[in-house]
């Protein structure tokens, strides 16, 4: 399985969670959409940082890093703040009972932001120390 696909299984896993947590806040307690996503994103991208040092960027046995756990939550910001900026414009525009589909287009359009910075920026090979 590719590096890309591992990436992808775990981030539908948790784009699922996300997903589920959003819109249960936003349907259920009232929570505005864009904060009810900025929540369910940082809850899931927590747990998709562990299995994606462990299992998505596997090259070799690699223990967690306070370092790459780091750079992961630069990341992650980075993330957010393009998916919630996508909500937000998506909200503006479209219905509210579309918010499950505004919720997905935002996890979509960040999904690449979040790979290309997660394996060329976090997970990639560290350099060779002399």
């Amino acid at each position: 399985m590719t590096e890309l696909l591992r990436f992808f299984t775990v981030t539908v896993l948790g784009v699922v969670i996300d997903l589920a947590i959003a819109l249960g806040l936003h349907t259920g307690l009232g929570v505005p959409l864009w904060l009810a996503a900025a929540i369910g994103f940082t809850l899931a991208a927590s747990a998709n940082y562990i299995i994606h040092q462990t299992w998505s960027f596997q090259s070799g046995p690699r223990s967690l890093s306070a370092r790459r756990a780091g750079l992961y939550a630069m990341v992650a910001l980075v993330t957010l703040a393009v998916r919630v900026a996508i909500v937000a414009l998506l909200d503006r525009v479209l219905a509210d009972d579309l918010a499950l589909a505004i919720l997905i287009g935002g996890a979509g359009g960040s999904f690449f932001v979040n790979f290309a910075l997660s394996k060329f920026v976090v997970f990639a090979a560290e350099p060779d120390t002399p």
